[in-house]
């Protein structure tokens, strides 16, 4: 339900209600109060401009988000915003984090970056 798939199957990276909810319930369990900087702190990882972080903070205010609500009661507050659900899909994954992904057969090293090899003198 939550996963979007290309039409090769492949899994999108994208933001999800689901995603967004959970960062939210962490952060009201932790009894941190919902505001643009923390929600940015929260989305590190994500790609976001300040005008959809301050519309997105000023939506989720807006839900009475308080700790006396499950994971699942703040994600179904949250899907069920038209406005929340349509800033979720602007905001795309943060592209310059390395991801490597290698094939190893045989006998050698696996290297995914620089190797530096001292000789010992």
């Amino acid at each position: 339900m939550l996963d979007r798939l290309y039409a090769n199957g492949d899994s999108m990276d994208f933001l999800t209600g689901t995603i967004l909810s959970g960062m939210l319930y962490d952060l009201i369990k932790c009894g941190i109060m919902l505001s643009s900087d923390n929600l940015k702190d929260k989305l590190k990882d994500w790609v976001i401009d300040d005008s959809t972080l301050l519309t997105l903070s000023s939506e989720l205010t807006k839900l009475e988000l308080t700790n006396d609500l499950s994971e699942l009661a703040i994600e179904n507050r949250v899907l069920a915003s038209p406005e929340i659900t349509t800033l979720i899909e602007k905001i795309q994954p943060n592209s310059s984090n390395n991801i490597i992904i290698q094939t190893h057969n045989g006998t050698g090293d696996n290297i995914g970056g620089d190797k530096i090899i001292y000789s010992g003198k």
